[in-house]
Order: structure tokens, then sequence, then C-alpha cells
């Protein structure tokens, strides 16, 4: 198997884990506070990385320059990014959010063709802007009063989070290939700066939720650090440009989870499905068409 379809494959295994945990988290996002999920999911990532990090370490891979990228990558995914996705999720729902996100594969693209020498063909140019355009008609839902939801402007700031950080792995991993531990730490880098806020937020944003809150959280958080993984696979493995839209197409695998087991709670609409039909036909260029 070329290292292309590998890393594909492992984008879209990231796409799929990513639209199940948002599934699952936005039952449970009101029953406890934004950021004590942020600073949990942090620690359960730290946790179980690290004994996988170390477990797979091999000689020569640490870098102190990679290090430095994954400590960048701490403050902008998995401390700044971690809040704004949450803030999203519970400020404008699921649909606004993840339209918004869609549009991170456009950043990620020009990074890489600025500054990664990445030449993506014609046929990834047009199957992003069809993943684009398709995760946009899943995710669309218009507001009955208002145009613009005051809460926008945290799914933008979600959407430039996600497309920072793909080009950010990327440089790290190149200098530090080890996929678990560079997580981990960058997870460790956001506790306390997550952590710092406490003095200045309100006290509900760090409140605990029931028990059976906090299992399922842990679950997620076990569940995240697999995905996290996912993603340094993929963008290990492949070019920016490429996994990018993938990872960014997981709201038709959300539809899809909706359908299956929010049914009550979501109407699937014609423009989610004509959405999907775009988005898998955008992969499948992206998959045969890289130049």
């Amino acid at each position: 198997m070329s290292a292309h379809l590998t890393s594909i494959l492992w984008a879209l295994t990231a796409s799929i884990v990513l639209a199940f945990q948002g599934v699952v988290i936005s039952v449970f996002l009101k029953r406890i506070g934004i950021l004590a999920v942020c600073v949990f999911t942090n620690a359960v990532n730290c946790v179980v990385l690290s004994l996988v990090g170390f477990w797979t370490y091999q000689e020569g891979e640490f870098d102190w320059i990679g290090l430095g990228w994954f400590s960048l990558l701490g403050i902008t995914a998995y401390s700044y990014g971690r809040f704004v996705y949450y803030k999203a999720l519970s400020t404008i729902g699921p649909p606004r959010l993840t339209t918004l996100m869609s549009t991170s594969p456009l950043l990620s693209l020009g990074l890489a063709v600025l500054f990664l020498s990445e030449r993506p063909g014609l046929f990834v140019l047009i199957g992003t802007a069809l993943v684009i355009l398709g995760v946009a008609l899943v995710s669309y839902e218009p507001d009955e009063n208002q145009w613009f939801h005051s809460g926008i402007i945290w799914g933008f700031a979600s959407a430039l989070s996600m497309g920072l950080s793909t080009f950010i792995r990327k440089k790290g991993l190149d200098a530090f290939p080890n996929t678990a531990l560079t997580i981990a730490w960058g997870n460790l880098i956001g506790i306390p700066i997550l952590m710092s806020l406490r003095s200045f937020v309100p006290a509900s944003l760090f409140e605990w939720g029931g028990r059976s809150v906090i299992i399922v959280v842990l679950l997620m958080g076990v569940l995240n650090a697999a995905n996290q993984v996912f993603m340094n696979l993929a963008v290990l493995h492949g070019d920016v440009s490429v996994v990018s839209p993938i990872i960014t197409s997981s709201p038709v695998f959300s539809l899809l989870l909706t359908a299956l087991f929010l049914r009550k709670v979501e109407k699937i609409k014609f423009s989610m499905i004509i959405g999907v039909f775009l988005t898998v036909f955008g992969m499948i260029a992206i998959s045969f068409g890289r130049s």
C-alpha cells in the first residue's frame, strides 16, 4: 500500500472518529463546564499517549525543533483550539460549527503551498472545493430570526485553529516523527494554559457534571487520544493539501450517526443528501488526483 493511500485511510478514520465524538459529546456538553472538558480531555490524552509514545519510541526520534512545534500546537489546538471548539458547539450548535470549520482546508492548503512546497494538482483542488461545498450543504441550517448569529465568531476561530494545527503537525512530525509522544507533550502544554484562565472566567466553565458525565468524557478522552494519533499518521504519511479536506469531512459522518442515534433531534434534509454525494466525489478526486 502506497504512503499516499495510507495517509488517506488514516485521514478518513480520523474524520469518522471525530464525527462520533462530536455527536456523543454534544449530548452531555450542557451538563459540564467547557473548560473542565478541555482540561480533562488534555489530561487523558497526556496519560494515554505518554504510555503509547514511550512504548513505541525509537532511538534518535527526539528533536528539539519538533518539540517546539508541538509546544505551539499545545497553544493553538489543545488550549485555545479545544476551548473555541466546545464554546462554538454549545453556542451555535453542530450544523453551523461544522459549516464554518469546513473552510479550514483553505488555510491548510495555502500554508502547504507557501511553506511546505506542496503542489496540489487540479483534481486535488477540485476535490477540496467539492468537499468544502458538500460539508457546507450537509451542515448548513439558516437562523429563522437573523442571518448573523452572535456566536459565529467562535466557529471561525475553531476553523482557524483546525487549519493551523494540520500545518503545525506536519512541521513537527518532519522533525520528531513519534505520533503519540508528540501529542502527549502538546496536551501537557495545554493544561497549565487552560488552568491559568480559572481566575478570569466564570466558575461555571470549570464545573464538573455528575458521575455519568465524567465517565462519558473519560471515554471520549481516550477516543480523542486515539484520534490524535490517527491525524498524526495521516499527516506523517501524506501531504497537508490532501489529508486536511478529508479530515474536515466529518460532518458527512455526523449526518449518518445523527440519523442513527439522534433522529428526534436532527432532521435530514435533501440538501444534506446532496452534500454527502459531493463530499464523497471530492474525496475520490483527492485520492486519485494528487500530482
